[in-house]
């Protein structure tokens, strides 16, 4: 009896020492419609591990949680690596600015954006030859007398 137990307790150490083998480090995404997965839907996480009972520790990249998921190897879904992120301390001298001087690229605001459309349409002389605002005002002296 005691020779079962230690040869079950064998397999099994083995099964999870290959699981951990096949798993560990690699790129997954969550393939499960268990609701209680579905905020993990999009996402790509790294396998830690795989615990003892046979289920994938998942790291999840997030600036907001860095914790570690217990998801049953059914459903995960093994996926290529991500595209690496630059350092942000590091960047190519082409692109950044050079030292003391600090490059802000300018972009008007949808208010000024409308304003200016505004002027263009009232600085464009009419078809008669005047200016918009000229056959406003002649339009209201019409409408007055």
């Amino acid at each position: 009896m005691n020779n079962e137990v230690n040869m079950a307790a064998d397999m099994d150490y083995d099964r999870i020492e290959n699981l951990r083998l096949e798993y560990t480090d690699q790129y997954v995404t969550v393939n499960s419609p268990r609701p209680e997965l579905a905020r993990f839907k999009g996402k790509i996480g790294r396998v830690i591990t795989i615990n003892w009972n046979g289920r994938a520790l998942v790291q999840f990249d997030s600036a907001v949680d860095r914790g570690w998921y217990d998801i049953d190897l059914d459903d995960l879904r093994v996926v290529d690596p991500p595209a690496p992120k630059p350092a942000q301390g590091a960047s190519s001298s082409a692109s950044a600015p050079k030292e003391g001087t600090q490059h802000v690229e300018y972009k008007p605001s949808a208010l000024e954006v409308a304003r200016q459309a505004r002027d263009k349409t009232f600085a464009q002389p009419s078809a008669q030859g005047g200016t918009p605002s000229d056959d406003q005002s002649s339009s209201k002296e019409m409408t007055q007398s």
